[in-house]
Formats: structure tokens, C-alpha cells, sequence
């Protein structure tokens, strides 16, 4: 059987909670014994999850009583707790006592750092229970846990707020964007950022240049830009965010397949750029609402000019020699943008397996003027009106996912996205989908809608896409080095600075198996008939090698090496 090969690096990678329990607004130092700024394993480990979205926070006293259930990890500050119920994740205690009674059951790990731990007998703990005894110097900032080196008295820190309520500093940026690309080379950024905080808001102001390498400095617009932007944060808990930006910079027409770091590494290495791109010159202002710590609104207004960009020739590590594909043109103008979105998270955090939602909506309204387009064939798009046009479309993102016993979890993504106006969409707002993701078991842009267009680009033409995705992830289980030990009772009292089991314990890769469905059409056809893959692969962290095949005839299996995981 024909085998395809697809590598890409990185540079680095049905329950909600039935209780939510504020955590105080307000900052305090918690400071019981010698706890150090430089943080341990388990001390980075707690406030890790104590931060993350989907845990249930609690800051004093709490009870789990019998009875009751807690859907998801619990993270207690300043306790103490007890167990006697469920709770269906991993528990969390800082600088706090937690005692687990007989006949409650914890079916993850249980961690406390700062107090004492005690579990008796006939308590069913699914996952290993470790204790440090020295307590540990954190703060409160806005809803987040953070180490902090010493703590002066209350009376001194009133005293300093009073006399200095501003606090911030100025930094220089240099640094370069992680998306190495057919049209910019490596982009260097120059400049500086000043951010301003206070009690009762955040500022930032920060601009830098952009210098792309591909062109070899010759000054000209494509090769020089800029982005300068200022934000104004206000509130704690629920942020009220405006701001505004001034820009020239390269933009993607999609924001897939693969992350943007994916793809910088993908033609960085091997010659291959899965995006097009094209340049975006003007001004926005941007609002976004925190309604909750998991319901967040936004919307934006910019005038934009939109310019072509061609692919030039960066070198790459390998296959330096080959041609690149051409960045295809766009419908080049000025553009009015209009957008609003919403998001609600409550998944679990990037590398954890427990239970959540993500929703994003999107609406997107386009006014074009002075545009010249590039023509297609009608089949796939009526001329553009010549005195300006007027397009609409939105998007719908909603992915579950759902833990399954200890190690298991199933992952469940719908999306849609599409033109919902009269006038047809520019080239530069519209979709595609195939290979290497999110349909693994498809060639680079099989369903891209450009039959008859003959350009060698292969852009993307289509209206409207629709993505259907599962996958199952669970642990294989090897438990290498474990010495024999038995992770869902060990109990270690006081680790030191090395602990063999922690850093021998290997309980092998992630299993991943998984099937996509999806397809795309213009506007005036039907949705038609699906198209399928099925596929299987094995991660260890981030890091996936997955092979798929679609299931279609004459179709070749095909691999892909990824360092983020699908999603």
C-alpha cells in the first residue's frame, strides 16, 4: 500500500462543574512558615491546577460532604478540607490540612502542599497521594495563584499602596515571530512596551517593527512593517478590555491546518508552507467583555487595505532546491471589517484529560471598496459589484470534552463556517479542508472548491466548510521504571530534592484513535455527501505521530508527524 508522508515540527508542542465556589477578589499573601520563591515540583504542580479554567477554587474551609459530587479537579487555598464525598479529579491543598474519610473517593491525584495529609481506611484514592510538610509563600491576582519572595507586613503594604498606586516598567521587544514563511522568511520584531498597573485597571502600550528576512532588507513595503497597540484593562474579576491598534503585517487567509508555529517549522525544514498569506495595512479598535471567568464577548471595527503578496525564496534546511508553491492573489482593496465573538471554556487545562466545553461564535461583516478582484470562473463566484460590496459570514466551533475512567478521555469537535450574505465572499475570506489536518486522511486542499481555476497555488475557493471530529485518548500503560510500585496508593511524606520514582516514573505514550468527517461546497450547491477518514496514532506529551486513511478507493494511507495536539 502507497504510503504519503507528511512531517511537521513545533518549536516547543458530560459534566460541568456541580458546584462553583467564588475565590475572594482581593490579593492576600499567605505566609506560614519558610515556604522559598523558588519553587518545587509539587509546589508548581498546585498552583498549576489551582489556575487552571475548569478547577473549582476554594479559598478557607470546605467539605465535601457525603453525598455530594464536585465534577472535575478541586484546588482549596487556606483550608482545611475534608473528603466525604466524590470528587471526580484530582485535589489540591495549599497550605492547607485535607483529611479523606472513610468510604469518599478521589479518583484523581491528591496533593497538598503546606499542611498535613490523612486518609483513612477504606478511603478509595484513584491516584497517587503526595505531601510537602513546608508551606509556601502565594498570592491572589486576579483570580490567579502566584509565588511571591517575601511578605511585609499589612500595615507597611497599606501604607505603600497609599504612596505608590501605580506600579509598571517599560521593556525593550526584539524577538521574531514563530511563523517562518514562503513570503516573509523569518519575521524580526524591534521595539519597546510600557504597561501601567494599578488596583483598579491595566494599561499597555506597545509597538515594535517587523522586518522580514525573504526580501533581503530592501526597505520596500513588503518588506518592512509595523504593529503598535494600546490596551486599557478594567476590573478584576469581570474585565472590561478597549483598545486599539495601528498595523502592517503579513496575515494568514486561514488560520489551519496546523498551528502557526507548525507551519513555520514545516517550511523552515522541509520547504513545505500549508498557509497563504497576504498583506493587511490600517487601523482597529477592539472591545471584549469577561461576563464570567469563562464567558467572554468581543467585537472589533478596523479600515484595512489589503495587498497581494508573492512567495519569495527563504532557504530551508532541506530541499532548499525545490519551488516553492505560489502564494495566490487576492481581491486587493479597501475593506471596512466588522466582527463580534463570543467564547465559553470550561475545558480542561492544555495537557489534562478532565471534562468541558469550548463554544466560540463568530460573526464577520466585510465592505469593500475600490477592490480589484481577481477574476474566477462562474461556477465558483459571480463577478464582484463595481461600485462596492457588502459580505457576511460566521462561524460555530463547539468541541466537548469528556473524561473516561482514569486515563480515558473523548473528544468531540463540530464546525461550521460560512457565507450568510447576498454578495459573494473575496478570495481572501474564504475556506478549504484536507491534509495533514484536520482531515489526515486527505491530500493538502482536496476539498478546496477550484475545479477549473488551474492555479497551481491551490487556493482555497470554497463558501462554506463543515468539520466533524472524535477521537478517543487513553494511556497504554507501561509503567516503565516503576519499580514495582503501585501509583494509586504511594504516599510520599516529604520528597527531597531527588526522588527516583518521580523522575524514572513512565507510564508510557498516549493512545489516540480517531475519525474525521467534513466537506465543502459554494453557495447555490447542496452540502452533498460527507467525506471520511478513520486513523490512529501514539503521542508522548505533545508530540503525535498519527497515520490515517480515508475511506475512499484509490486513496493511500497517510502519515503525519505533529508536535500539537489535533485538538
Amino acid at each position: 500500500m502507497t504510503a504519503r508522508w507528511t512531517v511537521v515540527a513545533s518549536c516547543v508542542v458530560l459534566s460541568m462543574p456541580m458546584a462553583t465556589i467564588a475565590a475572594q477578589d482581593t490579593a492576600v499573601v499567605v505566609r506560614r512558615g519558610a515556604g522559598g520563591f523558588q519553587a518545587s515540583r509539587f509546589e508548581r504542580r498546585a498552583i498549576d491546577v489551582f489556575n487552571a479554567l475548569n478547577t473549582i477554587r476554594v479559598v478557607g474551609a470546605l467539605t465535601v460532604e457525603r453525598g455530594t459530587r464536585y465534577a472535575g479537579d478541586v484546588a482549596v487555598l487556606d483550608g482545611p478540607v475534608v473528603v466525604e464525598g466524590v470528587v471526580e479529579g484530582s485535589l489540591i491543598a495549599i497550605n492547607a490540612d485535607a483529611v479523606i474519610r472513610a468510604g469518599a473517593r478521589v479518583d484523581g491525584d491528591v496533593l497538598v502542599v503546606g499542611g498535613r495529609l490523612e486518609d483513612e481506611a477504606g478511603a478509595d484514592v484513584r491516584g497517587t497521594m503526595r505531601r510537602q510538610s513546608s508551606h509556601v509563600a502565594v498570592r491572589l491576582v486576579e483570580e490567579q495563584l502566584v509565588l511571591v519572595q517575601a511578605a511585609a507586613p499589612d500595615t507597611t503594604r497599606r501604607r505603600a499602596r497609599r504612596r505608590y498606586p501605580v506600579d509598571g516598567g517599560a521593556s525593550i521587544l526584539l524577538g521574531f515571530e514563530p511563523t517562518y514563511n514562503r513570503v516573509e522568511g523569518l519575521p524580526l520584531h524591534l521595539g519597546a512596551k510600557i504597561a501601567l498597573r494599578h488596583s483598579a485597571y491595566d494599561a499597555t502600550l506597545r509597538g515594535y517593527g517587523v522586518f522580514r528576512t525573504a526580501g533581503g532588507f530592501k526597505g520596500n513595503r513588503q518588506d518592512i512593517g509595523y504593529n503598535i497597540e494600546g490596551l486599557l484593562r478594567v476590573g478584576r474579576r469581570r474585565t472590561f478590555t478597549i483598545g486599539g491598534r495601528a498595523f502592517d503585517v503579513v496575515v494568514p487567509t486561514q488560520d489551519w491546518p496546523l498551528e502557526r508555529h507548525e507551519v513555520g517549522w514545516g517550511s523552515f525544514l522541509w520547504h513545505r508552507d500549508y498557509r497563504d498569506y497576504y498583506l493587511q495595512r490600517g487601523v482597529a479598535g477592539i472591545l471584549a467583555v469577561a461576563v464570567t471567568r469563562r464567558l467572554t464577548l468581543s467585537a472589533e471595527v478596523a479600515r484595512v487595505d489589503e495587498t497581494s503578496i508573492a512567495e519569495r525564496d527563504p532557504w530551508t534546511l532541506f530541499r532548499n532546491s525545490d519551488v516553492w508553491r505560489p502564494n495566490p492573489a487576492i481581491d486587493a482593496g479597501d475593506y471596512t471589517l466588522l466582527s463580534a465573538g463570543a467564547e465559553f471554556e470550561s475545558r480542561p487545562p492544555r495537557r489534562g484529560r478532565g471534562s468541558g466545553w469550548l463554544l466560540r461564535l463568530r460573526w464577520d461583516r466585510g465592505i469593500g471598496d475600490d477592490v480589484v478582484q481577481r477574476p474566477l470562473p462562474l461556477a465558483i463566484r459571480d463577478p464582484l459589484p463595481t461600485q462596492g460590496f457588502t459580505y457576511d459570514r460566521a462561524s460555530v466551533d463547539a468541541r466537548r470534552y469528556q473524561r473516561i475512567g482514569w486515563a480515558g478521555q473523548l473528544r468531540l469537535r463540530a464546525f461550521w463556517a460560512g457565507s450568510v450574505g447576498s454578495d459573494p465572499l473575496p478570495i481572501q475570506r474564504r475556506f478549504s479542508l484536507g491534509g495533514p489536518d484536520p482531515l489526515n486522511g486527505y491530500g493538502f486542499r482536496t476539498f478546496a472548491c477550484n475545479p477549473g481555476v488551474g492555479d497551481p497555488a491551490q487556493p482555497g475557493l470554497c463558501d462554506h466548510v463543515l468539520l466533524l471530529q472524535a477521537e478517543y485518548r487513553g494511556g497504554l500503560g507501561l509503567d516503565w521504571f516503576s519499580n514495582g510500585r503501585d501509583r494509586r496508593t504511594a504516599v510520599t511524606p516529604e520528597p527531597d530534592w531527588w526522588d527516583w520514582h518521580e523522575w524514572f516514573w513512565f507510564e508510557g505514550p498516549t493512545l489516540v484513535l480517531f475519525g474525521n468527517a467534513g466537506t465543502g461546497w459554494l453557495d447555490g450547491e447542496d452540502l452533498g455527501s460527507l467525506h471520511y477518514d478513520l486513523g490512529a496514532g501514539v503521542e508522548w506529551g505533545g508530540f503525535g505521530f498519527y497515520v490515517a486513511k480515508a475511506l475512499e478507493s484509490g486513496e493511500p494511507v497517510r502519515a503525519t508527524l505533529r508536535l500539537e495536539r489535533r485538538f
